[in-house]
């Protein structure tokens, strides 16, 4: 969550933390079947490409950032059910505007990810929620 959204804040943390822990809980195909824990969603790929869906992965800064006690009092928090009410919902976020200091517009659809309609913004931050039909196992 840190190295993701350090910037958004500690809700923006939350709030990516929660997209993560449901992926989790989805468990529906294509995107999420088969993921049974937080390491397993923080480190999966883009199908076909090995490419991380998560950018700290793949630059790096996952491992670079060192989490203080709140840090770790959110992620037990998720681990033990927590989920922030405005992603409860959301399956993917997207920051559009990486290392700027301004948030261009979020998309109507995540890039990549055409089974997504935009739902909210949290500072730099766009979160989606699936196109009705897709992952009934989560949307109940």
């Amino acid at each position: 969550m840190l190295a993701e959204a350090i910037g958004e804040g500690p809700l923006g943390m939350t709030m990516v933390g929660t997209v993560v822990a449901n992926r989790v809980e989805a468990d529906c195909a294509p995107d999420f079947k088969n993921l049974r824990n937080i390491r397993h969603a923080i480190y999966q790929t883009i199908p076909g490409t090995g490419i991380p869906h998560f950018e700290p992965v793949l630059n790096g800064s996952l491992y670079t950032q060192r989490p203080d006690e709140e840090d770790l009092r959110r992620a037990r928090d998720l681990l033990q059910g927590y989920r922030h009410p405005r992603a409860r919902m959301n399956l993917w976020f997207f920051n559009p505007s990486p290392g700027k200091t301004y948030r261009e517009p979020c998309t109507p659809t995540m890039p990549r990810s055409p089974m997504t309609v935009f739902e909210h913004a949290h500072k730099n931050h766009c979160f989606y929620v699936a196109v009705p039909g897709y992952c009934p196992e989560f949307y109940r």
